[in-house]
């Protein structure tokens, strides 16, 4: 399934994370770097080969009329002349995205101008450069990222100096840890958390300090004041679950969404559970019961505040009333389930022991999910329709008969490409017969933003047109069947001649379209011949009378 991207999208926009750089500022100066300059001109043609020679490459996208890489331009320069003296190590580098178009497009280069931290010829991986974008600030933040992403401490001082020093979560290694894994997420996650290798000289001292046995320790998450709550890891390390690990144990007990931590919660296959508040004061007085559920509950359920002012329209997204604040709602992200505690019972906010009560009745599968879903179609306007129109309450029902080929229009009722398909899938539909029992084909819609439903395909955009295959492979995730998707035009032709040879049936709609235009023909002549002869009885009659009158 894979809802938890289009929730991700939804709460990404209401957060504002993401943004094209606006093309315009300043007019004078050269984007491109002075060509007496150490800044390497890459194209498609030496772009890989340079990176693998260099193993770190601060690289700028950039366009020649762009007003902000004009800025930048001289600044670049200068930097790459100051590093190539002090740290030959460190190249800085341009690819103007005018002339090489496709690795530009390659590295979704999105607004300029976009720099990017290339290590050791991995460009897919690259990070995104968050320095300054003056000539000493990117002298001085380019040399720390040259520095190694594991700070190995050479004495007991030094390592309590180094711990003492950490205003976010960090993470140790003690002895057993395997080098590899360690270096390589360290070099991945170097700009969120310190990364410490403690040795083996100093286990037994840590060990007491935290009050833990760490012979058979390997990693241990440690929040900033709390090195005696130190949360080790258990088990063997591999790349993935050690990376889970670090995602789940340095997020707080009680956090906070925002612009900058919002991609860490809604990338955990963890459920949410959101705190909507509207003061300050709201937040603080219930922030230390909710930091010790979310203690309780580490590694089950991240727990979170949102301010309602900033984002509340992300409380209709979990199907709750954004007017009714505080409340709180669980998440499961990767199912696209909703559970919410009811508002109408709690107007001024849930209390604590209401919250703690509806976690505990969520993980024992007592709370019922809020199912989002238009009202049903009326017997009426099923049979004015010939499109069928599916809602959350009526999918499972329409979509799991398996004996018809069914294919589906998923729209949002903003989207100007579905206004513009709607009259030809109505003519489709009507081909079909689709919404009489006996029709072999169901036409079918269905408003994605309205409506919570289980869909096996990841859908990017609207419309997106499916065909579901009579009696077709089943997805073991959602129970329906495995999908065709549409990719031509979107006309009438089109799409008949799709559901003929992408159906399981072999429905022939232009065979059925015929046959429809000759009953309507046939039904409009024996109109038109019932109204010829009505005219003439009339005309009859009226001579009559004029006859009588004479």
């Amino acid at each position: 399934m894979q809802f938890w991207k289009y929730s991700t999208s939804a709460l990404a926009t209401l957060l504002a994370v993401v943004s094209i750089t606006n093309a315009s500022g300043p007019a004078d100066g050269e984007a491109i770097a002075d060509p007496n300059s150490a800044v390497v001109k890459l194209t498609t043609d030496n772009f890989a080969t340079f990176l693998e020679e260099n193993p770190l490459v601060l690289t700028e996208f950039f366009a020649p009329w762009c007003g902000y890489c004009k800025m930048l331009g001289p600044e670049f320069s200068k930097a790459a002349d100051t590093l190539n003296e002090s740290h030959p190590n460190i190249k800085l580098a341009q690819v103007d995205c005018t002339e090489d178009q496709d690795l530009c497009a390659e590295h979704e280069i999105k607004g300029y101008p976009t720099l990017k931290i290339i290590r050791d010829g991995e460009s897919k991986s690259a990070e995104d450069y968050q320095g300054p974008r003056e000539h000493q600030g990117i002298v001085d933040y380019m040399i720390k990222q040259s520095l190694p992403a594991v700070q190995v401490p050479t004495s007991w001082e030094d390592l309590e100096k180094l711990i003492k020093e950490q205003t976010k979560p960090y993470i140790l290694k003690v002895d057993g840890a395997a080098d590899d894994i360690f270096e390589k997420i360290a070099t991945g996650k170097r700009n969120d958390y310190t990364f410490i290798d403690v040795g083996k000289d100093y286990l037994k001292q840590l060990g007491k300090v935290i009050n833990q046995d760490l012979k058979k320790a390997s990693y241990l998450v440690v929040h900033p004041g709390e090195v005696v709550d130190a949360i080790k890891f258990e088990g063997k390390a591999d790349l993935e679950k050690l990376n889970e690990f670090i995602s789940v144990e340095t997020l707080p007990y009680f956090g906070e969404i925002s612009r900058d931590t919002y991609m860490a919660y809604m990338s955990s296959s963890l459920p949410i559970a959101y705190y909507f508040y509207k003061t300050p004061e709201q937040r603080e007085a219930i922030a230390a019961d909710l930091s010790k559920l979310g203690k309780k509950y580490r590694g089950k359920l991240n727990i979170v505040g949102l301010d309602a002012n900033l984002y509340g329209r992300h409380a209709e997204a979990i199907s709750m009333d954004p007017e009714i604040v505080p409340l709180f709602a669980i998440q499961q992200i990767v199912e696209n389930k909703k559970y919410g505690i009811n508002q109408t019972e709690h107007p001024d906010g849930p209390s604590f022991k209401v919250i703690e009560k509806f976690v505990a009745d969520f993980f024992d599968n007592k709370v019922e999910p809020i199912i989002k879903s238009e009202p049903l179609p009326t017997e009426e306007e099923r049979a004015a329709n010939p499109v069928v129109k599916l809602v959350a309450h009526n999918y499972d029902e329409i979509m799991k008969n398996t004996d018809k080929d069914i294919f589906v229009k998923y729209y949002a009722p903003w989207c100007g490409h579905c206004k513009k398909l709607a009259p030809t899938w109505e003519e489709l539909a009507e081909i079909f017969g689709s919404n009489k029992d006996d029709s072999q084909v169901v036409i079918a819609d269905l408003d994605h933003t309205a409506n919570d439903v289980d869909i096996p395909y990841d859908i990017k955009g609207y419309p997106t047109l499916l065909l579901y295959p009579a009696n077709g492979e089943i997805d073991e995730k959602t129970g329906l069947r495995v999908p065709i998707v549409f990719e031509g035009q979107r006309e009438l032709n089109a799409l008949l001649d799709f559901v003929k040879e992408k159906g399981a049936l072999g429905v022939d709609g232009s065979a059925l379209q015929e046959k429809l235009k000759e009953a309507k023909d046939a039904a409009e002549e024996a109109a038109g011949d019932v109204a010829e002869e009505l005219k003439d009885k009339v005309a009859e009659e009226k001579d009559e009378v004029e006859h009588d009158e004479l």
